[in-house]
């Protein structure tokens, strides 16, 4: 190999630089993202139902739906919820689908199984299965008093975008439809003998759309266009009503006829005070740049601003504005971190080795950027930090050749001879070493779910990097090395060889103490895990406060808005706040990749204020838990930041089961009350609801029968007076019209008036409501909770800054222990304790295949069981640093802390790699095993302090950055490396004193 090496040289040079040039291409033209994109496992499924209350939405949609749903593999959960007129259930699929269109589809075909078992005045059903899918830009569109007005002109702005490079769709949101309302009078009606099904057949009648055909003239064919259709509103009002004695009345001598908002009311959208509407653009995602498609949309905006004056168009979010400022902040940190490495290895080599090895850190970092690229790679800054993180690694193979190299020369060897003997020698060392550091990240790219997706990018990119680093270590660099290095007249003796020195000698002498040290400090570290704080992810370091408003169900949308209105006036106030945005309805557009997006319902809201900094989120969150006490009791508030990791309802969440609704009821409450009193916890609310009372119509069948009439004839004309019936369209607009026929009152009906509400025969004939029926008034759940099917009561918490959901559960357990739960009660966690739970499963699948592929590489390079065993004490001996690291820095350990053991692990094991093979060497030479330990410690304490320090520089820009995500991970592998690195230069080499004694022994061929 090593001949063919030096016959190529040219070639691998040439190799090299285009690759690296392919490099630089990739990096000005890969896609760019803040965050990775998950695959679309979340869908929100809604069944219309109009008119049935929530226990027989429940009954008759719900359950169905659940059943036939329950028999999709790919479904992992379904969580329903039954309100009056409306059926909700969002639907996740299995952790494991990537494969999701194949998913949806079977999941659409179990929802028209279903269908066949609702009833046949169920409304529309619709799946929306990319739930999960976060807009790039949202713009708001203002200056109109009118928000028809201001919806035209956000739809004229949307047809004049959808041009856009990349743009993948548009979605539109506080945008308000139209109808046409036929307020009916009953008098009227009652007087002149009208029925309303004798004016939705005129109507539908006069309101056809029949062709006329054509004729010919001169050889051109005429269109005949029959006046068939409304042509405007003053036709609708003077179409003919026929009355029963044949003569006719315009409909307006019956009915009030105006044009307006569609009732009841839609979401509503607020950008700083004023009523907008808002655009919300999706770029192609995995194959656009972000940065990029911003420019062309402020570009194409700043063409169409002229046109669209007077009204404003304002960027409500811009992540690629995020996009490109995280991007930024992680090069710096990047290119920070090389510096940092750069001095070191000069520092620690000299100014020609450490130049040689420095100059493995571009070549590397470009080829793996554009091998990364070919593979369809995004650049997010995931991917970066899995380059910060390898940037230490990945130079530990070229330290280990070039130190070779020299030390060759120094020896007298001609230039060729050093660069053969030093490949021959460590290209299967270090080829380990590499290995056992991929098979430590084999189970963390290999697994599967959320956090797996959002992290998959570090193994990718460090995997890659040091797969490029291994090749170039063993091809170029020693190429290098030996074209430009040359032999030193005298050794300088360094602080360096000095240190080794005395290592090398406290190992040969005192092995059986230092063992014993090194076991009591790992006892130590493992008594500090009870003083860390669990975290499955911190939260984003954007400074926003999101504040989730929950009315008591039931409530209408108008007095939401009423309320969001005074708070947000409220927030207003605060020098705090720079800018507050409202949504009433529903909770607004998904604008970060982490928050929920809730369906429709009139009692949510949900206001986004941007604070001057991530510091003043904090007393801004608390000054509005005690304004909403204080001054809005009726409102139920979760007050928070923006957090990260795959998306989840709240940190803490607990999920009750029984059986029985009352003893679920009570068992709820229970929980609530141990969940307020535990350590951390805030914002603690549950889905209980004080029900909402209704109004039950009874109808005297048999009074009924004698006029001609039913239930349905008297739920229809009840459905009509308040929501009112679609009886045509209006089709002179670019989207047709609804022409409603309701009461002038419509669902503000005066329950003093019902009673009265005339119903109509067949024959047209009216009767009141009193005649044929009473009322009673009941009090019924405005909304039921299932999961899977199974009734199930929620309650969760957010938690205070410092405290972990780990506390919380502590808490709630403890209260439970002392006041227990009803007998028969079932509970589940979700939140970060279930998030977490799937993540470290997840790993722990994979696992196997990590820990094989490891045993794997050392067995093939020391082919000796006792010396993997040895290698392997580096693990625990890693632990000495990381838990003391975590707990004196203040950081939590999650998952970020997670892969900080598992890069650190990786490490470690190279170190007592490069270590073994010194001291197998010097075995085989017939040195005894103190004095191989000996040398093995002097030559390789370099090398190994050199990674050490490389690592832990590059790692520094990390762990004092303003990021919330990445200090823990650095804190992590900083504290651990630097205690397990004196530890395998010590413990490692002491043990292989006390139990080996000779080289591995070769099979004999002795006779059978």
């Amino acid at each position: 190999m090593t001949a063919r090496l030096l016959r190529c040289q040219r070639l691998l040079g040439v190799v090299v630089t285009m690759l690296c040039l392919l490099g630089l291409a990739a990096y000005s033209t890969m896609p760019r993202q803040e965050d990775p994109t998950f695959p679309a496992r979340a869908g929100l499924l809604t069944v219309s139902y109009p008119g049935a209350s929530a226990e027989a939405v429940e009954r008759l949609i719900l359950q169905p739906l659940s059943d036939e749903l329950r028999q999709v593999e790919e479904v992992d959960y379904t969580k329903g919820t039954a309100r009056t007129g409306v059926a909700i259930v969002n639907i996740r699929l299995n952790q494991t689908i990537y494969d999701t269109d194949a998913a949806w589809d079977r999941v659409r075909q179990a929802m028209d199984r279903a269908r066949q078992d609702f009833p046949k005045d169920v409304g529309r059903m619709s799946l929306d299965d990319r739930l999960i899918s976060t807009p790039t830009v949202i713009l708001a569109v203002g200056g109109a008093p009118s928000v028809t007005e201001l919806s035209d002109v956000a739809e004229r702005l949307k047809n004049n975008l959808l041009d856009l490079p990349g743009l993948s769709r548009i979605s539109m949101d506080g945008e308000v439809d139209e109808q046409i309302t036929l307020a009916l009078d009953d008098a009227a009606l009652y007087r002149l003998g009208i029925s309303p099904a004798r004016v939705m057949d005129t109507l539908a009648q006069r309101n056809q759309t029949i062709p006329g055909g054509f004729v010919v003239s001169h050889g051109r064919r005429l269109s005949v266009l029959p006046n068939s259709e409304f042509a405007d509103i003053e036709a609708i009002r003077a179409t003919p009503i026929q009355l029963p004695d044949g003569s006719q009345v315009p409909l307006a001598a019956a009915a009030e006829v105006w044009r307006g908002p569609q009732e009841p009311r839609q979401p509503e959208t607020w950008f700083d005070g004023e009523r907008v509407v808002l655009l919300a653009l999706y770029m192609e995602e995995e194959s656009t740049d972000a940065i990029r498609f911003g420019r062309d949309v402020r570009q194409r905006l700043a063409q169409l601003r002229p046109e669209f004056a007077p009204y404003s168009i304002r960027e409500m979010f811009f992540q690629p504005d995020k996009v490109e400022e995280r991007l930024d902040n992680l090069a710096w940190s990047l290119v920070l971190s090389v510096l940092i490495i750069v001095a070191v290895v000069f520092t620690g080599m000299g100014l020609r080795m450490g130049l040689l090895v420095a100059s493995i850190l571009p070549m590397v970092a470009l080829i793996s950027i554009g091998l990364y690229d070919l593979g369809g790679g995004v650049l997010h800054q995931i991917a970066v930090i899995g380059m910060v993180i390898s940037l230490g690694i990945l130079i530990d193979n070229a330290i280990v050749i070039v130190e070779n190299i020299q030390a060759n020369l120094d020896q007298g060897l001609r230039r060729m001879e050093a660069l053969t003997q030093s490949v021959r020698e460590l290209a299967g060392p270090l080829g380990a070493s590499t290995g056992t550091t991929l098979a430590a990240f084999a189970p963390l790219l290999l697994s599967k779910g959320g956090t797996a997706d959002f992290t998959r990018g570090i193994p990718v990119m460090i995997m890659l990097t040091l797969s490029v680093s291994y090749l170039l270590a063993i091809s170029a660099v020693p190429l290098l090395a030996a074209r430009f290095l040359k032999a030193r007249a005298q050794v300088r003796r360094d602080p360096l060889a000095g240190l080794a020195s005395v290592l090398g000698d406290l190992v040969a002498r005192r092995p059986l103490r230092l063992i014993g040290a090194g076991a009591l400090l790992v006892v130590v570290s493992l008594s500090m895990t009870p003083f860390m704080k669990l975290q499955f992810f911190p939260n984003a370091d954007r400074p926003r406060v999101v504040v989730e408003m929950f009315m008591p169900e039931g409530t209408d949308q108008g007095r939401t808005a009423e309320v969001a209105a005074r708070l947000e006036q409220a927030i207003r106030a605060q020098p705090e706040a720079l800018q507050v945005h409202r949504f009433v309805g529903f909770s607004g557009p998904s604008f970060y990749y982490n928050l929920l997006r809730a369906p429709q319902a009139p009692n949510r809201g949900r206001l986004v204020i941007k604070t001057p900094s991530l510091a003043d989120t904090a007393p801004l969150m608390r000054w509005i838990r005690a304004h909403v006490a204080e001054q809005l009791p009726e409102l139920d508030v979760t007050v928070g930041v923006l957090g990260q990791g795959p998306p989840r309802a709240a940190p803490v969440e607990v999920r009750v089961f029984h059986a029985d609704d009352g003893t679920r009821e009570q068992a709820v409450k229970r929980v609530f009350q141990a969940l307020r009193s535990a350590p951390g916890t805030v914002d603690v609310r549950h889905d209980l609801d004080l029900g909402v009372p209704s109004i039950a119509i009874q109808v005297d069948d048999a009074s009924a029968a004698r006029h001609g009439l039913n239930r349905s004839d008297v739920a229809q004309s009840l459905y009509g007076q308040s929501f009112g019936v679609v009886a045509e369209q209006y089709r002179q607009e670019d989207d047709p019209i609804p022409l409603v026929l309701r009461s002038r009152e419509g669902t503000q009906l005066p329950l003093s008036r019902l009673l009265s509400t005339n119903i109509y025969n067949t024959q047209g004939h009216a009767v009141p409501l009193s005649a044929i029926a009473t009322v009673d008034t009941s009090w019924e759940p405005a909304a039921r909770y299932q999961r899977n099917g199974v009734r199930v009561g929620t309650v969760t918490a957010n938690l205070l800054p410092g405290y972990s959901f780990s506390q919380a559960l502590d808490g709630l357990q403890q209260s439970l222990a002392e006041q227990p739960l009803p007998a028969g009660t079932r509970m589940e966690f979700g939140g970060d304790a279930e998030g977490s739970g799937k993540a470290n499963n997840a790993l722990l699948t994979t696992a196997p295949i990590g820990i094989l592929l490891l045993l794997f590489f050392l067995i093939l390079q020391f082919n000796s069981f006792r010396r993997v065993g040895i290698i392997l004490l580096t693990v625990p001996l890693a632990t000495v640093g990381i838990f003391p690291g975590l707990v004196l820095s203040g950081s939590p350990f999650g998952f970020q802390s997670l892969l900080g053991i598992i890069a650190l692990v990786g490490v470690v094991v190279n170190n007592a790699i490069v270590l073994l093979d010194v001291m197998d060497r010097c075995l085989e030479q017939g040195q005894q095993i103190r004095q191989a330990v000996r040398q093995a410690v002097e030559q390789r304490t370099r090398p190994i302090l050199l990674t050490t320090a490389t690592t832990v520089a590059g790692l520094l820009p990390l762990a004092f950055s303003s990021s919330t995500l990445w200090p823990p991970m650095a804190w992590a592998i900083i504290s651990g490396l630097l205690a397990s690195t004196v530890l395998t230069l010590l413990v490692i080499p002491s043990v292989c004193a006390m139990v080996i004694r000779e080289p591995v022994k070769e099979l004999e061929n002795a006779p059978a």
